[in-house]
């Protein structure tokens, strides 16, 4: 079973990390929407370009670095404090990135915002509520690609593997295979 557990770590960091076949979304990558302070955006901006091709932050703790100084000229600026808990996620600050993404659900409870708390909750051992989490995106969105592969390594590390197989096939219809694919490569999906 170590063989299973060694995979579900590897793929939890594996989706997070490019499992998206759709870049993160921008949010105004040019500066000013007049919706928050302008050169809080601006500071967001900078940090966003630090995500390139893919859902892993280039260099975080700079990121982090932009968005401190996002968040303290706007602190309720739930965009900033939702990119900055992915920054502290890819560092390994769990705790952080939860806090951060707590908030950014609270003040806007998308799909994608639970499912990036839901992949963090996973990654700090707490299954239960990242399977809350994840539903929950699910709820919201039905084609949300990586609340369904994240949902499946969660399955995984319960070894749940058809409820994994399913899951990561919903992903894969939703325009993210990685789940499925590493979990093809591993034997464990048809």
């Amino acid at each position: 079973m170590t063989v299973v557990v060694a995979f579900v770590l590897a793929l939890s960091l594996a989706l997070a990390g490019c499992a998206s076949q759709e870049p993160l979304k921008a949010y105004n990558p040019m500066g000013v929407s007049g919706k928050v302070n302008p050169e809080a955006e601006k500071y967001f901006a900078m940090a966003h370009v630090l995500w390139k091709g893919g859902e892993t932050c280039t260099e975080p703790e700079k990121a982090v670095a932009y968005l401190n100084k996002a968040i303290a000229l706007q602190p309720d600026y739930w965009q900033a404090h939702a990119r900055r808990g992915l920054a502290y996620s890819d560092m390994g600050l769990w705790d952080e990135a939860f806090d951060d993404l707590t908030y950014a659900v609270r003040q806007h409870p998308s799909a994608e915002n639970y499912a990036y708390r839901g992949l963090v909750a996973f990654r700090m051992g707490n299954r239960l509520g990242a399977r809350r989490d994840l539903t929950r995106s699910l709820e919201l969105d039905a084609a949300q690609h990586r609340a369904w592969n994240y949902r499946g390594a969660v399955n995984l590390a319960d070894d749940e593997i058809a409820a994994a197989c399913a899951d990561f096939g919903k992903g894969c219809s939703n325009g993210d295979c990685t789940g499925m694919e590493s979990a093809r490569r591993e034997g464990l999906c048809k």
